[in-house]
């Protein structure tokens, strides 16, 4: 149980964040850092994380100490799992995903923040500024609404004919940015797309029975930290239900998924280090602008694609970063 003094104890420390390593070090121990995820444990996100920490010479366990909460999709656990990081008088906070950040801020505006996956950090109101963050984060985005648009196209030349598609996004949260912009695109490409809410993952089997019967030709899913943990179930049931599906990134893709389109997540937490790095050695994180990736990958799954009874356009075979066979 954390009382209220050791709290007041956590914040007040952490006032100075910039020397809290240089002082750990000084009296022989490694510095210490935090890190606060949605979902109910690590996955190959953190081992990108922690893979990135390495090679900047950070190793867990060593010359760092790397305090890991997980809410288990659970919004009321954040609170109570953030104060018990910030006791720990940790140099930094890594927010993996989820409503930490704005809660760390809440409990202590001063402790310096890296997220390893912003979404839209403007449009969500996180930072007025990419090129000098404000508000003590910084990170790499990986959202850019230009993104959705594109699934959509990409998904219109994998499915000839495509006329109406779904929008499945985590309904356990509000409909996203990008279930807006896939709705707008789509009236641009003559694709009606319906916003489809779906329950993680209990309701996954009746939100693709529901789209089949609805017309639904195809299937955009805006991606989230729900729709990620629970990716081996989303691919599985697309394919049931003879969906063809396109997603935000490769890591679906190794559950069975048809495509994807969009930044590499696992190169994002592996850069993300970068930044604890830098932090760690007295940078300020409004020194330190947001990234955004600069490539791209469109990933092809022809064995689900044969599955599926698709064939991919040659045109669009060529244009693939890569191609599973």
């Amino acid at each position: 149980m954390i009382d209220r003094r050791t709290l007041l104890r956590g914040a007040s420390a952490a006032t100075v964040p910039a020397l809290a390593p240089y002082r750990a070090q000084a009296q022989g121990r490694p510095p210490r850092i935090g890190y606060i995820s949605f979902r109910p444990g690590p996955n190959e996100f953190e081992q990108a994380f922690l893979r990135g920490l390495r090679e900047r010479g950070w190793v867990e366990g060593q010359n760092l100490v790397v305090d890991f909460r997980w809410a288990a999709f659970d919004a009321q656990r954040v609170p109570a799992l953030a104060a018990e990081l910030l006791a720990l008088q940790p140099a930094l906070m890594v927010v993996a995903d989820g409503p930490g950040l704005r809660i760390i801020r809440s409990q202590n505006p001063a402790m310096p923040i890296v997220v390893p996956a912003f979404g839209d950090p403007i449009a969500s109101g996180l930072t007025s500024s990419l090129a000098r963050p404000d508000g003590n984060a910084t990170g790499v985005s990986v959202f850019a609404t230009e993104l959705a648009r594109k699934r959509l196209e990409l998904l219109k030349e994998a499915v000839p004919g495509l006329r109406r598609a779904a929008a499945l996004y985590n309904g356990a949260s509000p409909p996203a940015l990008g279930v807006a912009v896939s709705v707008d695109a789509g009236k641009d490409l003559g694709i009606e797309v319906v916003a489809t809410p779906v329950r993680l993952p209990e309701g996954i089997d009746a939100a693709f029975a529901a789209a089949v019967r609805q017309g639904v030709q195809g299937v955009a899913i805006v991606s989230s930290t729900a729709t990620i943990t629970h990716r081996a179930p989303l691919c599985e049931l697309s394919l049931a239900h003879r969906l063809p599906t396109i997603f935000s990134n490769r890591a679906y893709l190794r559950a069975g998924g048809l495509m994807s389109y969009g930044p590499d997540l696992e190169g994002a937490f592996q850069r993300s280090a970068y930044f604890v790095d830098r932090i760690l050695k007295g940078a300020k994180p409004a020194d330190l602008p947001i990234e955004q990736p600069t490539t791209l990958q469109l990933v092809l799954n022809q064995v689900t694609a044969k599955a599926l009874g698709l064939r991919f356009a040659q045109s669009l075979l060529a244009r693939a970063d890569e191609v599973i066979q």
